[in-house]
Parts: structure tokens; sequence; C-alpha cells
């Protein structure tokens, strides 16, 4: 065995929430751990809000001694409202906590640390040897690791290196933003705070909620903004024209506020201004970086190999309703870590125990 003489070598493929989250767990458990992100930079500036769930928030709250109301806000209702008319279709009491993406992987990556956290890495191929796993990237480095957790997201290239399998696209996208309470006006700040808005369409929705303040490099600071989605049905046919960018380049998961054509950009304004009352539309334009992303579905067979394990998105891709995309991963990467430890570090016992619940709860996730 590469690592000490009861605990692997582990090598993370992805450097996100999952990756950092299972990353912090296994070396706590002992664990030689490093982490391969193919991006050239700590991922800052998504502009992205998650819904907390227990299994987000748990290692930062049990190993980082950070409470939940440090790194989240709430809100007290749920709100159906029509988004083309404002008019009310009822509420109900709910109480439910909301973050920001820079949040929660700023505090997982600064508890991980920049050591052993290796950046522009990108991974070309994985094997599993039988005796050990080998991530190959671009420029040329191999990784030999007792084991090796994938962890590289919905569109992951170890996914589709071990199975086979790509996403398929589910029928349409998603443009997401955030507003400063300085970019809307005073009553459309106020018509959507402390609340979890469902804005219905005949064919689509919107959805907001408040997420805390962050800075890019995920501290999070006084202060509130609204996160917003909206969602448009697309043909495929369709996806090349809005999935390319100012230079012409398609992109095959999200395309960035800085790289959207001005022809798309007023297409999104347009359709705001046209199909949703004041409110939503307002919204909708007061956020100065909104992006694209298109939604697709993944599942597989298996989750664990020899010396490979496929975690999060990289196994599962459940679609955004479900709010528990981040969590499931992070639920795949506690789990992970008890089995190990029960194992005493055997790596192919450790999986063979994992495998079956995790695969479980991947295909209820797809079924919400």
């Amino acid at each position: 065995m590469l690592g000490s003489k009861s605990m692997p070598k582990v090598a993370v493929i992805g450097g996100s929430i999952a990756g950092l989250t299972i990353a912090n767990l296994l070396r706590d458990c002992g664990c030689e751990v490093d982490v391969y992100e193919r991006s050239v930079r700590p991922l800052s500036g998504f502009g992205t809000g998650i819904v907390v769930q227990p299994e987000l928030v748990r290692y930062l709250t049990e190993r980082a001694g950070i409470p939940v109301e440090e790194i989240s806000v709430g809100s007290g209702k749920m709100r159906y409202i029509s988004a083309s008319t404002a008019e009310s279709l009822g509420e109900i009491p709910s109480a439910w906590r909301f973050t920001a993406y820079n949040a929660i992987y700023g505090c997982l990556l600064r508890k991980f640390g920049l050591d052993r956290y290796h950046m522009g890495r990108t991974l070309i191929d994985i094997a599993d040897t039988g005796l050990h796993a080998v991530a190959t990237f671009e420029d040329g480095q191999r990784v030999v690791a007792d084991l090796i957790v994938c962890a590289d997201g919905g569109r992951s290239i170890s996914r589709q290196k071990l199975l086979g399998i790509t996403p398929s696209y589910a029928g349409y996208v998603t443009w997401r933003g955030m507003v400063a309470q300085s970019e809307v006006h005073a009553s459309t700040w106020g018509y959507f705070q402390d609340a979890f808005t469902y804005g219905l369409l005949d064919d689509s929705h919107t959805i907001t909620y408040p997420v805390p303040e962050v800075t890019q490099d995920g501290y999070v600071r006084p202060g509130v903004r609204l996160n917003w989605q909206w969602y448009w049905n697309l043909l495929e046919t369709d996806l090349g024209s809005l999935m390319t960018d100012a230079a012409g380049v398609v992109h095959p998961v999200s395309l960035h506020s800085e790289l959207l054509p001005a022809a798309t950009l007023a297409r999104f304004r347009g359709r705001a201004a046209e199909e949703l009352s004041r409110p939503f539309a307002e919204l909708i334009h007061g956020a100065t970086k909104p992006f694209v992303t298109l939604v697709a579905d993944a599942a597989v067979p298996k989750m664990a190999f020899e010396h490979v394990a496929l975690i999060g998105d990289a196994a599962f891709t459940p679609r955004p309703h479900a709010a528990a995309g981040a969590a499931k991963a992070c639920s795949d990467a506690w789990s992970l870590a008890d089995h190990l430890v029960a194992t005493a570090g055997n790596v192919k016992a450790a999986l063979n125990a994992w495998e079956p619940q995790q695969i479980g709860i991947g295909q209820a996730y797809l079924e919400i």
C-alpha cells in the first residue's frame, strides 16, 4: 500500500464542495490526501445560492466549529406567486436557511489548505490496475494512489472514462443571478425578503431566496443578497445559439456573464420584460452578472471499483429542483469516510460496503 501502514494514500479529482469535503474527512481519518482541480484559480465568484441541508454543513459545524448561523441566512415562509401577474397563490410557514457557494467552498478550502490543493490539473484518463488507481492529467503528470475519489461534477471525465456515460440534456436551462439591495427598488427588495418565493408561469417557474453577502474569497460579511433562478424550456436544437459566447465558442455546461453576447443578454432581458410582472422583472434586470446553465441528467450502475469511487454529481446528477445535489455529495463523502475507518483502511472492503446504500440514495434523488 502506498499510504501509511493502515490508511490509504488518496487522490481526489475535483476540488469543489464534494472534493473538499471528502478530502478534509479522509485527512482527518489519517489518510494522505491530495486534491486535483482543473481550474487554474480558486473557485470563487460562482454567484450561486444553496439551500442548506444538514449534510451540506455537517463538516463545517462538527469538525470546523462554524455555527450554521455564521454562514447562512434564514427565511420564515414559502410563497407561491404568479410570476406573470404578481397574484398571490398562497403561502405557508416554512423555516429554511440558505447560503452561498462561495461561503461553503471558502470555509472548506481554508480548512484543507493550499499545500496539497493542486490547481490547473485537467484529468484526461483514469484507470484501476487492480493494485492501485492511476490518474493521468493533461500536463502529463501521472498520480498513483491506493484510492482515487472522483468528485469532478456533473460533466465528470472520470465517469465517462470508467463507464462511458455522459449526461443527457433534460430539456431546459436555468438562468441564475444575484442582486444586492442597492440594485433594485426598495419595494422589490421588501417583496422577496424573508421568503422562499416560487414564481409560477404556464410552462416554467422562478425561485428566489435570500443568501448571505460573501466576499470573492469566501468570507461571509454583514448583508444579504437575493438569489434567483429562472427556468426556460428549450429544444436541444436551440442550445447551440444560446450557449455560444461572444467569441463564437459553444459552452457545454454554463455560459457566464462576462462571455454573454449582447444579443443573448438582450433576449434574456426582453423575455423578462414581456413575460414577468414588475417585481420579478426588476429582480431579473437588477442582476449585473446573470448566467445560464443547461440542466442534464446522469445515473450510473456502479459507484465503486477496486480502487476508485465516484461521488456526488460525478455519479448521480439530480436536477436542481431537489435542492440536494451538494448535500448528496457530502453524504457520499461522510459514508465513505466512515466505511474506511470501520475497515481500518481496507479500500476494497470499504468500497464494497459503501456502494449499495449510496447507489440507492442516488437513484432515489433522481426520482424526486
